[in-house]
């Protein structure tokens, strides 16, 4: 694994690791990136296990968050996201682990889930996609997540801060979880084990922007899926999600074109990363494979041509 940094066209620099097999040969290419609030350890045991499969693999922190640049800090921006994402593939187009001629694979999880399906749509670069546990509906899964009164609260807040923005103050933010059942935060209820321990380890930062919320409320990825076709779609959803939530990812998929395939795991939302990564690693790895034609196990310096 090397450390990469790329330059986004609005000149924000991107913190990435880029995996490879070992070697000075070329690969098809994968580029991934974490959900609302990760940062790249959190789904860098994906990249690995992809580059041991013969992926070359870009990781990247999205902007604001982890060691990315970008302002406001911990800011989800769906819509400079997914331009960072395609500009992320062109960098990779540009390194030499990466063969472009052979396209590439996007994989997103959660919130990044979403953005992976709308890139797959709209980039003909890309040849096939996993989204995993990926928020496909922000209007949705808003409902189930949160209470009306809290949705009004969110809206409220948002206006109060695009007002104070214009004057120069600094970004509203609240937490991203709390034990505090009547405080406002992205994620209301029981916090997690897994996003408990990263806050405890002090990699994660238990905080966003107001607006981050209302971004999330606004982003609609269902509408893409019918453009992804005939690209290879490759879905995993957790049988208990309380975030992006099972039924909604299930009805978005029934809807979906195909080639299409749906992987399930009897498991929560945060679950994927840790308790069932054999259940989500391993899928994701053989879909690119399937779809990008490196061979599982290609000895290490060796070119992975299907």
């Amino acid at each position: 694994m090397r450390r990469a940094k790329i330059t986004t066209e609005d000149g924000t620099i991107l913190r990435a690791y880029l995996h490879a097999p070992d070697g000075t040969d070329a690969h098809p290419g994968i580029v991934m990136c974490p959900g609302f609030g990760g940062v790249k350890p959190h789904i860098d045991a994906y990249a690995a296990l992809f580059a041991e499969a013969g992926f070359a693999v870009l990781n990247f922190d999205n902007r604001g968050f982890g060691t990315s640049g970008g302002q406001p800090r911990q800011e989800l921006d769906p819509f400079k996201q997914l331009t960072d994402l395609r500009d992320a593939i062109t960098f990779a187009e540009s390194q030499p682990e990466f063969d472009s001629t052979l396209g590439f694979g996007v994989w997103g999880s959660s919130f990044s889930g979403g953005l992976a399906l709308v890139t797959a749509a709209n980039d003909p670069r890309v040849r096939c996609v996993v989204a995993q546990i990926p928020n496909v509906s922000g209007h949705r899964n808003a409902v189930k997540l949160y209470t009306a009164e809290q949705r009004d609260e969110i809206r409220r807040r948002a206006a109060i801060d695009r007002a104070a923005r214009l004057n120069g103050l600094p970004p509203m933010t609240v937490p991203m979880f709390s034990d505090d059942p009547d405080e406002l935060c992205a994620f209301p209820g029981d916090v997690p084990d897994e996003p408990r321990k990263a806050i405890e380890a002090g990699v994660w930062t238990n905080e966003t922007t107001i607006r981050s919320l209302e971004n999330f409320l606004d982003f609609e990825p269902a509408g893409w899926l019918p453009y992804i076709t005939p690209k290879p779609l490759l879905m995993i959803i957790a049988d208990h999600d309380r975030c992006t939530y099972t039924d909604v990812q299930h009805d978005v998929y029934q809807a979906a074109p195909e080639p299409k395939k749906l992987v399930t795991y009897d498991g929560g939302h945060f679950d994927a990363y840790t308790t069932f990564f054999q259940e989500t690693g391993p899928p994701a790895r053989d879909w690119f494979v399937e779809h990008l034609g490196a061979p599982v196990g290609e000895p290490a310096g060796t070119q992975a041509h299907g």
